[in-house]
């Protein structure tokens, strides 16, 4: 009895409608949602994914401006996605696989630089994507996390949906008709609400860093969020280099290609803006991505096409462009995709 009535909430398809639009999944389903929901007719789409860097720095109407509207953009930045989110998001978003005249692809560097979190094993993820789980995806989804007690949360969660959504579904049951409010105008309105989104106003001007002393004078009156993610980004901690991302982008990335591979999809691969300061280039090769370009259809803007917008001035905190800087981005984005796929 408890399987039946777990399945008849979590796995009939209806709960992930009414999921609380600002949680991990909401998101995802939402913007899944939009995509299946309007389409363009003759004029070419291309998704741009990321995550919260694309969100914040990309506008996909004004990318489509800046191509003569002679190509639709979508922004798909999920923030806190990784590119295994971003493989079962694709999976269900292009069934035919033949939707998009390409898909931009934007990797915080190209280099294979190991951090100092283990991206492998970000449980997490499973907030994410646990609307697109099949039964079938769990024992894969699970193993391909490293640490045995992820691997068994991962798994019980993806077999059992109501372990991940529990809160989510007590939240529901205590405000059922607020929920469902807040679910349908989100899911009517909300595309409106991120395509004129501007940007934050923001700047780090005064922001500035010694790479050989490994010190950094940050402008003024900045917020302790806004200060870490700078320290981070500008001068983060070297982690040991054993090759874990390569294998992990590999992976998930790898398996986003197979999706494309006899398709007319062209993936196109992109360096975000890496940090508010030009920062030394990492030693560690972009091995991933020199093995990907092997591959008919991909191909990848030059790693310098984005390094000029590196400057406090363009960035609110450590990660993110704010609006002047999204403008400038924008247009990049669009002069770089366009040629591509035959706009000139």
């Amino acid at each position: 009895m408890f399987l039946i009535v777990e399945a008849l909430i979590f796995r009939a398809g209806w709960y992930e409608n009414y999921l609380e639009p600002q949680s991990s999944a909401g998101t995802v389903e939402t913007y899944l949602y939009w995509l299946t929901s309007h389409r363009r007719g003759s004029t070419p789409e291309v998704l741009v994914v990321g995550d919260s860097r694309i969100a914040e720095g990309f506008s996909a109407p004004g990318a489509s401006e800046a191509a003569g509207n002679r190509i639709h953009f979508w922004n798909y930045g999920v923030g806190g996605a990784t590119p295994r989110v971003w493989y079962y998001e694709l999976r269900d978003a292009d069934p035919t696989r033949r939707r998009f005249a390409a898909i931009a692809i934007a990797m915080d560097h190209y280099s294979d630089a190991d951090g100092v979190d283990s991206i492998a094993d970000r449980v997490i993820d499973l907030n994410f994507v646990i609307g697109r789980l099949r039964l079938t995806d769990c024992p894969d989804f699970a193993f391909s996390l490293q640490m045995p007690e992820y691997r068994a949360k991962a798994l019980a969660g993806c077999f059992l949906k109501g372990i991940p959504l529990r809160r989510d579904a007590q939240e529901f049951l205590l405000r059922v008709r607020d929920r469902v409010h807040r679910a349908k105008n989100n899911r009517a309105l909300g595309l409106g609400y991120i395509d004129a989104y501007p940007g934050r106003k923001e700047d780090l001007r005064g922001l500035t860093a010694d790479f050989e002393t490994r010190t950094i004078r940050f402008p003024p009156g900045l917020d302790a969020e806004r200060h870490d993610t700078v320290e981070d980004r500008v001068m983060p901690d070297r982690a040991p280099q054993t090759g874990e991302l390569t294998e992990y982008r590999k992976r998930w990335l790898g398996r986003i290609l197979d999706l494309y591979r006899n398709s007319p999809t062209r993936i196109i691969f992109l360096e975000l803006p890496r940090a508010p300061l030009p920062i030394p280039e990492d030693t560690v090769p972009p091995r991933f991505l020199d093995w990907a370009l092997k591959r008919p259809g991909v191909s990848a803007l030059p790693a310098g096409t984005f390094r000029d917008l590196e400057r406090p001035e363009l960035f609110f905190d450590g990660l993110h462009l704010n609006r002047a800087g999204r403008e400038l981005f924008t247009a990049r984005i669009a002069a770089g995709i366009a040629p591509r796929i035959g706009i000139h």
